[in-house]
Order: structure tokens, then C-alpha cells, then sequence
């Protein structure tokens, strides 16, 4: 069964989904994986997939009934696949976890404990490797008491002749994708069968060239993203199998480490889809040589997607100024914007256009209002996260009013659609009041409140910040990562993208208060001895100081109250790279950023 081309999905259940794409196409790789991030260690076909499927969930019908939650604890490769599509054919609820770190310090079970406290799985899932390696740890233990632990990869595929088909539907909840947990505890969201089909056929129309041929085999996409990532299960994982598309995964760190690994696997493959966030494009920038740019040919990459951050004018500048003499196309990027709660996309496209980016008033944005920039003002440029298809409603709602915003006016996004989850997983009272906002306008229909505060211009949608970080200064408004990205390069000394801006109230008003990292290479003076400031990459703290409030103030016309210089990995990320604001404001406000911490 072919993707429909409609706005309506083929199948109902991702189950039937997956078993269709292993009777029309059994032997067809659709999954590699390259473990060093140039070899491939590991593939999968659709026959494989579905037969691994229903082994696991035959060994998970003997455990717990339908409906269970489901842990999955995997390390980068292809088990999390066969695992995450076992619990849907066991008709039980998969919930995708990052891997549980257990290093000499001892495991970092934090998040664990938040994810299983709401969750209340029964079973918990990994390769036969990592339970034995987790279980050596008595905090793990402890977390995971009362869990049956099943090995996935240690089952037979002869117990897929023992599965009993669970009556599964479209309202049947398939995943609880948990939030990362930067602005709080972390909460699952439920995302349905529908939801997800629905999500990935706006995906599929989003990405599409409207012209293809219904023949047409689509490009192959090439993925570093982590699997527990809405992003990378998403992509990785369900769209290959929705459009019929091969994917190459690697691990993250492949790329991390090594840059030049994400760009080398896409100009092997010819053509080719890839999808990252904004960070992702501007390691490349830094990191990959010269001489390894001329290894490369990129002109066959179809479809660069840019979201789950900020998206950059500068980068994709950037990007396009260091890999155009290598083919990339500057139409091929494709800025968007989504998120979990709405499974994973949003907005998006239109696909094979230069990306929309404006340049804006900076002091009428602060101020809530959209305005062109005017010669002589300070100004602030913006790229456009894509337009709205038809199968989700759209509305710019005042966050403290209730009421829609004018046309020039910011506000916070809100969504209705298929796409949309049903809620969060035992958290009551936050799904009535995230999902279940009403408008005068829109009686009887439900929308999401996303708390990301936006406006539409030029039939795009553009994103100003999040709702609960944006900084209140003299009644003006200021986004954090724009402050931030102001701090980065403002000085050799620091390190780039590892900075956090906030305010906090002294007890008269609100303070601008910037934390950032010190590279590892450079030794920061406070006062001392003459020779001390002879010695190598040594700096003092006060010009560093000064260089960050030179650069905001410049930018942004705001003072900088405070400027906290750290040691390398002092600051607080979630496991998906987003800097953890609120637990910064909360450690700093507590004074626990003390002498051990500072640079």
C-alpha cells in the first residue's frame, strides 16, 4: 500500500503501517546502521523488522497485558527499531528514554526516577550488554525495582510464531515521548496511532516537490539524531517506513566528535535527506577542514532541515558560504518548527525555496509589534520556520489577555489538529491547561498552548522565544538564546554556544545576568602576581567581563547586571543539548555557582 496523496494516511495503526511496507517491499534495506559513523555494522529490512516485532512483543504479552508502559534503555543501533515497534505490536505503550549513564562516579539516575515515577511502566527494555552492565549499579537498581528487564536482543525470532495480534486503533496510544526537561520535570506527552500518521503525512506534504512521479523512489535520509529524540524516532525511524525512503543512522557522537562523518555519509549516497538542529550546521562550519570539504559533493543533498532550536540567518549564511563550492544548494535548506506535543512538526516549507528570512525592528519586537527595519534602527533578522498546511489551525493568541493578536502583534502560537497529542501521561491538571485552550473565536475546538511566542509574516511563521524564558527588561521583552548568541564570540576566551542569560528580580527590578564557559586552553586572572599575566592564553577576568557587555549592549541596547565566567561543563544541558535556563536562574539565585565552578 502505497502513501496516499491525500491529507488522509493509508494505514490506521503504525502497526499495519509497518506490516504492509514488509509484504510490498520484505527485503528492501530500509535501515543501516554505521556504528564508527563510516562503517555499516548493521541493517534491517521491513521482513526483518515486522518478524523481530513480533518476537518481542510475543515475549512481552507474557510479562504485562496491553497497555503497559514500556522503558526502552538503548544504546545507539538498530535494537531500539525491532524494540519500539514489539511494544506497539504487543499493543502496549513504548517510552523512549535516553540510555542510563553508569560511569565511574557512579549512574546518573535522576531523569530515570522523574520518567518512571510518571510513567509507572512494568517492563524495561535493553540489549542483554546493558542490563548487565546496569545492573552492577545499586542506584539503578533501586529505580528499576519491581521492573521485569528483558533483554530484546537475546529473544529467538521463532517467538514470533507466539504472538497474539492486540486489538490496536488509531486512538490506541503508541509512545509517551518525554519532554527533555529544560524549563521543568520532565512530562510524556501521548501521542495515538492517528496522531502520528497524521503528523507524518504533514511531514511527508511539507518535504514534498508536489511534482514526483508516484514511482519515484525518494532520496535516502542520513540521521545522527538520537532515537529517543521526537526528532530522530520521528524521522529515523517511522517517516522511512511511511514514504518508503532507506535511512543511514549513526550515533551521535559519531558526529559530534567527527563532523565530517554527517556530510561524508550524505555525499556517498549521492542524493540524499538529513535533519538537525541549528548547532549541527555550524560544527560544520568550525570544524570540518578544508581539506575534507574538497573530498566532498553535495549537490545531490535534496533537503537540509534546520529546527528543534533557534534557527540562525548567520549559519545558514555560513553553511552555504563554506559548502556552496561543494554543491550545496542554498533552496535545499528547509527551516521548520515543531514540536512533541504536536508530535513533531508544525511548520515547514515550502520545500526547494531559498529559506524566508527578514530583517525586523529590534525595539518594536521587544515591544511586542512587527515592524520592517527602519534605517539607523538596531535591528534583529529572522528566518521563517515555514508555512501552515491546511490540516492544522493556526492561531496568535495574547498570553496574558486571551485574545487574538493583531496581525503586527506577537503571540503565543497556539494548534488544533490530528496532529496534536491527547495530553501528558498522569499529569491532569497541566493537560487541561496545555491542551485544552479554548477560543471565543473557535468554540467547541481544543488547542495546544506550545508557549512559543511567534508572529506570521510573508504566509511564514516566525519564532521569537519561548514564552518562559523571555526576559523582562523596562517592560521591553528579550529572548535568551539572542542574548546568548550576542555572548558567543564576543571574546577569544569563551567558549562558543555555552552560555545562559536570564533575569532575576534584586528587589527593586529585574537584572540582566549572563553565566558563560571559559575554554579549557585559556587561564583567567583576578588580579595576581605581574609574571601571572606573562603566562600563556592567559586573560584577565575584567576585559573578558567587559567584551560580553560591550557585545549585548550593542545588540541588544540592554545592560548586562552580571557576567559569571565558568569552567568548562559547569553549565546544566538536558540529553538533548538544550541549555537548562531555569535550573541556572534557580543555582544562581542560591548562590551555588560558587569558587569550585568559577573560571
Amino acid at each position: 500500500m502505497a502513501v496516499q496523496d491525500s491529507d488522509e494516511p493509508a494505514w490506521k495503526t503504525l502497526v499495519e503501517m509497518c506490516q504492509d511496507r514488509a509484504a510490498e517491499q520484505p527485503d528492501r534495506k530500509f535501515f543501516s546502521f554505521l556504528e564508527n559513523g563510516v562503517d555499516e555494522t548493521a541493517s534491517l529490512t521491513p521482513r526483518e523488522v515486522d518478524l523481530h516485532a513480533r518476537a518481542v512483543a510475543a515475549e512481552l504479552q507474557k510479562h504485562a497485558p496491553a497497555g503497559a508502559r514500556v522503558l526502552l534503555n538503548y544504546p545507539p543501533g538498530l535494537e531500539f527499531v525491532t524494540a519500539f515497534f514489539g511494544c506497539l505490536y504487543a499493543g502496549m505503550i513504548a517510552v523512549p528514554i535516553p540510555p542510563v549513564e553508569a560511569g565511574r562516579d557512579g549512574a546518573k539516575t535522576g531523569r530515570l526516577e522523574a520518567i518512571t515515577s510518571s510513567a509507572e511502566p512494568e517492563l524495561f527494555l535493553s540489549t542483554a550488554s546493558t542490563l548487565d552492565r546496569l545492573g552492577q549499579s545499586e542506584s539503578v537498581d533501586k529505580v528499576l525495582s519491581g521492573l521485569v528487564r528483558v533483554a530484546t536482543d537475546t529473544i529467538s525470532p521463532d517467538h514470533a510464531e507466539l504472538w497474539n495480534e492486540p486489538v490496536v486503533d488509531g486512538d490506541t496510544v503508541a509512545y509517551l515521548q518525554y519532554s527533555s526537561g529544560s524549563t521543568g520535570v520532565p512530562k510524556g506527552v501521548m501521542l495515538t496511532h492517528a496522531n502520528v500518521l497524521d503528523n507524518l503525512a504533514l511531514i511527508h506534504k511539507n518535504g514534498s516537490r508536489g511534482d514526483e512521479e508516484a514511482s519515484e523512489t525518494p532520496p535516502p535520509v542520513v540521521l545522527w539524531l538520537p532515537l529517543f529524540h521526537d526528532m530522530g524516532l520521528v524521522n529515523g525511524i517511522l517517516q522511512p517506513l511511511f514514504a518508503g525512503f532507506e535511512v543511514t543512522l549513526m550515533p551521535p557522537l559519531a558526529f559530534v566528535q567527527h563532523p565530517y562523518n554527517w556530510l561524508r555519509a550524505i555525499s556517498d549516497r549521492g542524493t540524499a535527506i538529513s535533519v538537525a538542529p541549528n548547532f549541527a550546521y555550524e560544527l560544520c562550519v568550525r570544524r570540518i577542514t578544508e581539506e575534507q570539504i574538497k573530498t566532498l559533493d553535495l549537490s545531490g543533498w535534496r533537503l537540509a532541515a534546520v529546527g528543534a532550536e533557534p534557527v540562525r540567518p548567520e549559519t545558514l549564511e555560513r553553511f552555504c558560504e563554506v559548502f556552496g563550492p561543494v554543491g550545496f544548494h542554498r533552496e535545499a535548506f528547509f527551516p521548520c518548527y515543531g514540536l512533541a506535543e504536536s508530535t513533531v512538526m508544525v511548520s515547514g516549507g515550502p520545500a526547494f525555496d531559498p529559506p524566508v528570512i527578514h530583517t525586523f525592528d529590534a525595539h518594536d519586537l521587544a515591544a511586542g509589534r512587527v515592524r520592517p527595519a527602519k534605517e539607523g534602527s538596531r535591528t534583529r533578522t529572522l528566518v521563517g520556520c515555514g508555512q501552515i498546511q491546511s490540516s492544522l489551525t493556526l492561531r496568535l493568541v495574547d498570553p496574558v489577555t486571551g485574545e487574538l493578536c493583531a496581525d503586527d502583534e506577537i503571540g503565543e502560537i497556539y494548534v488544533s489538529g490530528s496532529s496534536v497529542g491527547s495530553g501528558y501521561w498522569n499529569a491532569p491538571q497541566v493537560t487541561e491547561e496545555t491542551f485544552r485552550a479554548r477560543l471565543p473565536q473557535a468554540s467547541g475546538r481544543d488547542f495546544l498552548r506550545t508557549g512559543d511566542l511567534g508572529f506570521m509574516y510573508d504566509g511564514q511563521l516566525f519564532i521569537t522565544g519561548r514564552r518562559k524564558d523571555v526576559i523582562i527588561l523596562d517592560g521591553l521583552n528579550y529572548y535568551p538564546h539572542d542574548v546568548e548568541a550576542s555572548v558567543s564570540g564576543s571574546h577569544p576566551a569563551l567558549r562558543d554556544d555555552r552560555a545562559c542569560a536570564f533575569s532575576v528580580d534584586d528587589g527593586g527590578q529585574e537584572k540582566l545576568v549572563v553565566l558563560v564557559e571559559i575554554q579549557r586552553r585559556h587561564r583567567i586572572l583576578r588580579g595576581g602576581a605581574p609574571e601571572d599575566r606573562a603566562a600563556p592564553n592567559a586573560v584577565k577576568a575584567s576585559d573578558v567581563e567587559a567584551a560580553v557587555r560591550r557585545a549585548v549592549t550593542a545588540d541588544h541596547g540592554v545592560r548586562v547586571a552580571d557576567v559569571v565566567l565558568l569552567r568548562p561543563g559547569t553549565l546544566p544541558y538536558t540529553s538533548s543539548a538544550k541549555i537548562k535556563r531555569a535550573e541556572c536562574r534557580d543555582r544562581y539565585a542560591a548562590g551555588q555557582f560558587t569558587a569550585d565552578h568559577l573560571a
